[in-house]
């Protein structure tokens, strides 16, 4: 039993409901630990305080408020960091648009056309880093089973992605091109034996083999425990921002290294976070989180999915239910809505029973997509997903 281990316990107020031989470890922690044990008696106390009733329409007036669309406000512009970054070498450069489509080894289906496969939108003069990933979700259970007890499982999720330099040929031609990849996610999240399945041309294979090796990931659950995971591909196509006289002016070579800065600075933190994680220190890495939020503002979907994929480890569902609803509200905000953070969010309403909030979770993205004339697909996890509620009998029709 750690310090971790007990702020673990009072976070998630489990406190009264401990296994005997668990609750003997916290005692003879608490007994050489004065800090923890400090914090367990104010933590006592407080459950202590005798609190007043609340108004019987509270609830439903909070429900209702956290529903109502919120104004943003004002902040000085700056590039999106939920997705990617454009690559910028140069005033020439700052117009390539790299796109990745990432999928488990469980497709089933081929990646040929990959883009249009995947209905990746590419805004104008900006680079994107897509994931179109999977999520493995539980069976539909025989009987009712407890919150507590159901295992949410989680595909591998990139958190951090280097983009690759384009290679000087390549821009000097403006020649276009991808590369089809196939890697391992270790169970700290890092990405290991990378090998290249298809190029368009040999000149892109090293610099996306490159930048692939240093990308880090949230790694699978599985049984509630982070497991390794083989034989994941991804496909990241080199484009060249196509002539747009709505697009926005490209940023100058100051501003540009600005930018790239930042985003250098986010990833680096978000690292920082992912060794924690791996390390078991759920507290550092949410103490980590807290940090970049203050830093880099409480825009980035990134962050919050990161945030409901920790609570989603230590089975703080509630929690993880907020942060990756709060992930989903920026991914679609975005001037090229995406389906990320839908899929593991849907899944934890799936495993608390809200079979309806669940389809409408997954079909949010692609109704959001549509009214702004976009073409949008779910991952695998999630058309899977879909299918496993019209067993249940929950339809589009139903809702």
């Amino acid at each position: 039993m750690s310090c971790n281990d007990v702020a673990s316990i009072l976070d998630t107020h489990r406190a009264a409901r401990l296994a005997p031989a668990e609750r003997t470890q916290v005692d003879a922690h608490l007994a050489a630990c004065a800090d923890c044990a400090a914090a367990w008696h104010a933590h006592t106390e407080l459950l202590a305080l005798r609190m007043p009733p609340l108004p019987a329409a509270l609830l439903e007036r909070a429900l209702l408020a956290s529903r109502l669309p919120q104004s943003a406000p004002a902040r000085r512009a700056r590039m999106p960091l939920i997705v990617g970054s454009a690559v910028l070498a140069g005033a020439a450069a700052a117009a390539v648009t790299v796109v990745s489509l990432t999928r488990s080894p469980s497709e089933p289906t081929a990646m040929s056309a990959p883009a249009e496969q995947a209905g990746a939108q590419q805004p104008a003069g900006g680079g994107v880093i897509e994931q179109v990933g999977a999520v493995r979700s539980n069976e539909v259970p025989d009987h009712p089973i407890s919150v507590e007890l159901v295992e949410v499982a989680l595909g591998v999720q990139p958190v951090v992605r280097k983009n690759p330099d384009y290679p000087p040929a390549g821009l000097k031609q403006r020649l276009e091109g991808h590369v089809q990849l196939q890697f391992d996610v270790t169970a700290t999240g890092s990405v290991e034996n990378v090998s290249v399945i298809e190029s368009s041309d040999a000149l892109f294979e090293e610099p996306a083999v490159r930048a692939l090796s240093e990308w880090r990931y949230l790694p699978r659950l599985a049984e509630g425990k982070r497991v390794r995971s083989d034989g994941v591909q991804t496909i990241i196509r080199f484009a060249m921002a196509k002539e747009d006289a709505a697009a926005p002016k490209p940023l100058s070579d100051e501003a540009a290294q600005a930018v790239m800065r930042q985003f250098a600075a986010f990833s680096t933190d978000l690292e920082v976070a992912i060794d924690r994680l791996a390390a078991d220190d759920f507290r550092g890495a949410e103490l980590q989180l807290d940090e970049m939020q203050a830093l880099y503002g409480a825009d980035r979907a990134d962050l919050w999915s990161f945030y409901g994929y920790l609570y989603t480890v230590q089975g703080n569902y509630d929690r993880a239910i907020d942060a990756y609803e709060r992930s989903v509200a920026i991914y679609l905000a975005s001037p090229s809505p995406t389906s990320a953070a839908s899929t593991p969010l849907a899944n934890l309403y799936y495993a608390r029973h809200q079979y309806d909030v669940a389809l409408r979770t997954l079909l949010r993205p692609l109704q959001v997509a549509n009214a702004a004339g976009r073409t949008l697909r779910l991952s695998p996890d999630g058309e899977a997903l879909i299918e496993r509620l019209r067993a249940l009998g929950v339809t589009e029709e139903t809702l």
